[in-house]
């Protein structure tokens, strides 16, 4: 995996904030049992034309996204999230 999907050349940040990664996406939290739901609808990024994010990854990481305010010297890179736990390729599927 690469690093955050960021055409923008912005810092990172919070899926809220202004200027912000365009693949900062924001927490999830899984239960006990490790599962995690997650639905969000975004503004920037898109299947098609300059933010389609088809083709790109998408990571988990093991600790909590600080989005950009940490203060810790990567937080205003990767959010200070972490070592990479889990990973998959964003595609349309078949039909």
């Amino acid at each position: 995996m690469a690093g955050h999907f960021n055409p923008d050349n912005h810092n990172h940040g919070a899926p809220n904030d202004q200027q912000r990664h365009a693949g900062d996406l924001g927490n999830i939290e899984a239960n006990e049992n490790g599962i995690a739901e997650f639905n969000l609808l975004d503004q920037r990024i898109s299947l098609f034309g300059q933010y389609s994010i088809i083709g790109r990854g998408v990571v988990v990481h093991a600790n909590q996204d600080d989005l950009g305010r940490g203060g810790q010297q990567d937080s205003r890179t990767t959010g200070n999230a972490g070592g990479r736990v889990g990973c998959g390729i964003i595609a349309l599927a078949a039909q």
